[in-house]
């Protein structure tokens, strides 16, 4: 096998990498900060290879953002939050201030993918497309952190065992009012 056969396929990857503009990689990696803040703030004291569990988290992790990275489009994309947030259901004990950072550092990780998934790759924001965008996110902040002050105030209240079929009733009136409607 020739060196060349090896080479252009390479060579075509890389030329493929400059097509793609300055906003996108600054999107992207805004992503990526973003979800390596929320898993160095789930893991909490500990580093990100401490032990076995804290290491296959963060090659789990690492994994996720390489290829949400190279297309933030994939359903792939949804490997890295996942992860953090099973090794947040699998601590014992957790705070509030802890487990509200994370959330919010993955909405930003999630919100900042979302919005380079949407962009054409050779695209460029121009500053009146920032302001509308920061303008679309805004109820979305608004409404997580009302959910937030809800989650709060209602841990602190004790509820029966019958709230479990309100909570559900609850689940699938809000999934059917936000998942799209096919024409």
């Amino acid at each position: 096998m020739r060196l060349g056969q090896l080479l252009d396929p390479l060579a075509e990857h890389l030329l493929e990498l400059r097509k793609v503009s300055r906003t996108q990689w600054l999107l992207r990696a805004l992503g990526a900060v973003a979800t390596l803040l929320a898993l160095a703030t789930a893991l909490g004291g500990f580093g990100l290879f401490a032990h076995f569990g804290a290491a296959l988290l963060t090659g789990t992790v690492a994994a996720g953002l390489l290829v949400q990275f190279r297309s933030p489009d994939s359903d792939v994309g949804l490997l890295a939050p996942s992860a953090i947030l099973l090794s947040l259901l699998g601590q014992g004990e957790l705070s509030f201030l802890r487990a509200a950072a994370v959330g919010i550092a993955l909405l930003i990780a999630h919100s900042v993918f979302a919005l380079s998934a949407t962009l054409p790759v050779h695209g460029v924001l121009a500053p009146s497309a920032w302001r509308l965008t920061i303008r679309a996110l805004l109820p979305v902040l608004a409404l997580s952190l009302l959910g937030g002050l809800v989650v709060v105030v209602l841990s602190q209240v004790a509820l029966g065992p019958w709230m479990l079929v309100i909570g559900t009733v609850a689940a699938i009136a809000l999934s059917l009012i936000l998942l799209p409607r096919s024409r």
